[in-house]
């Protein structure tokens, strides 16, 4: 469980770190970053908040895709 729960926050932070430039300009809607699309922040395709990710740039919701689907 720990492995997993490091595994979460390492999506959560590679999406801040890859996406920094967005969440400084046009998403700053997000206040806390990307842990604001996942229900209680934790990563994973069921805490998805589906109309928060709908509202992400198509590059992001794909790459937050291929981050899920590895998981």
């Amino acid at each position: 469980m720990t492995e997993n729960m490091g595994n979460n926050n390492n999506i959560i932070e590679n999406l801040d770190s890859k996406y920094h430039g967005y969440l400084e300009d046009e998403g700053k809607w997000l206040n806390d970053g990307f842990k604001n699309i996942f229900i209680d922040g934790e990563p994973s395709k069921a805490n998805l908040k589906t109309s928060v990710y709908l509202m992400l740039p198509q590059e992001i919701r794909d790459y937050v895709d291929q981050l899920l689907h590895n998981d």
